[in-house]
């Protein structure tokens, strides 16, 4: 009887995975199918975007790569989305663990504040980044840093929070009862059970400064690209395949850590 009862449970079960597929496949394909169309594009021989595209050849990877301009922009954009993502880290966790765990007085305002430029359009964000930062002196790299950093934090305390809150208290009480202080406790308990939020929020601030392209428009200069304000000026002056390489670069990398991302949360189940 028992045995019976298992097995309509797990068919069950598979019908509505089954289910739940079907309804996702046309999600996923409406959702990436632009993205993925640029691969192909960029492979084309005709030296203008076209679909489908016309033959196939990697001369528009070959002279990306040969571009010593291209080649900046990629590395400032990997170099600004680095940076920015260790500070949000370092700022975030800390803010998430703090709001998730402990009571204190205007914490849903701090919360609200902090979450401010999730929902700002980003134009007005560029626009006020401007003002303040032409002020400061912040330009090129520090301006876009500091720039990227107010975007990652809020990234990084929402996953922070989420994962804190699965920390029981009764383990943080027994750390300290055991003479643990508050950053041994962090370091040996907290940090370890809310990992997977830390790098969630981690790779969401990278993935969102390494294609940031409105507030990077205001705050870099000719001699400091990022590579989406590069292709935004290439687009306005021309259109060719070597924008739908650089693309298919910023694509596959978001990707590959989001795929990262679920294999770390598969192997740590």
């Amino acid at each position: 009887m028992q045995t019976s009862s298992t097995s309509q449970i797990r068919k069950a079960s598979g019908y509505r995975g089954l289910v739940t597929s079907l309804l996702m496949t046309p999600i996923l394909i409406i959702l990436l199918a632009p993205s993925l169309i640029i691969i192909p594009m960029s492979f084309t021989e005709v030296p203008f975007l076209s679909w489908p595209p016309k033959g196939f050849s990697a001369k528009w990877y070959a002279r990306l790569f040969d571009s010593p301009e291209w080649l900046a922009s990629l590395w400032h954009s990997l170099e600004v989305a680095l940076l920015s993502t260790i500070i949000a880290v370092l700022l975030g966790v800390p803010a998430g663990v703090s709001l998730a765990l402990k009571q204190w007085p205007g914490k849903q305002f701090v919360l609200a504040f902090i979450i401010t430029p999730l929902v700002v359009p980003t134009i007005v964000v560029g626009i006020g980044m401007y003002k303040i930062y032409a002020w400061l002196g912040l330009f090129d790299r520090s301006g876009l840093v500091a720039a990227h950093v107010m975007i990652g934090v809020p990234l990084v305390v929402v996953t922070t929070m989420s994962a804190a809150r699965q920390v029981n208290p009764v383990l943080l009480r027994a750390a300290r009862s055991l003479g643990a202080g508050p950053v041994s406790t962090f370091f040996r308990v907290t940090l370890p059970i809310i990992s997977s939020g830390v790098l969630s929020g981690a790779v969401f601030a990278f993935v969102s400064s390494w294609d940031e392209v409105v507030i990077a428009k205001f705050l870099s200069s000719p001699t400091y690209e990022t590579a989406p304000v590069r292709m935004w000026a290439q687009i306005t002056e021309r259109v060719d395949p070597t924008v739908a390489a650089v693309s298919s670069i910023l694509f596959t990398a978001a990707l590959l850590l989001m795929i990262s991302l679920m294999l770390f949360e598969r192997v740590r189940r």
